[in-house]
């Protein structure tokens, strides 16, 4: 799966207007539904040193990957302090339970 990086300006938009967003104790996903994929994972710098952003970006990623298939969408994923700290399993469960939120969601009003 290759995934696009949104620019800049779309994750300005999105995170301002987002058409679904679900908070989650290790990161907030903001998703809106598009034609194409396009995934982005920030973690800003008020997280720690460049060594746990980097870890916290690994962490997210992987379990964005190994939740399931998305096929269409923009898609943000903010970490947050804890997705460092928090078992890799409940992470991963927690991830799985937001993106499938968004498509319940995503299948109740159909773009």
């Amino acid at each position: 799966m290759k995934w696009v990086p949104l620019t800049r300006s779309q994750i300005q938009d999105l995170i301002n207007l987002p058409a679904q967003k679900i908070s989650l104790p290790e990161c907030v996903i903001f998703y809106k539904p598009q034609p194409e994929l396009r995934v982005s994972i920030l973690v800003g710098r008020k997280l720690g040193k460049a060594h746990d952003r980097n870890r916290m970006r690994r962490r997210l990623r992987e379990a964005v990957r190994l939740s399931c298939s998305l096929e269409t969408g923009f898609w943000i994923i903010m970490g947050r302090k804890s997705s460092c700290d928090t078992l890799f399993n409940k992470l991963l469960s927690n991830v799985r339970e937001g993106i499938s939120k968004a498509k319940a969601w995503e299948a109740q009003f159909p773009h």
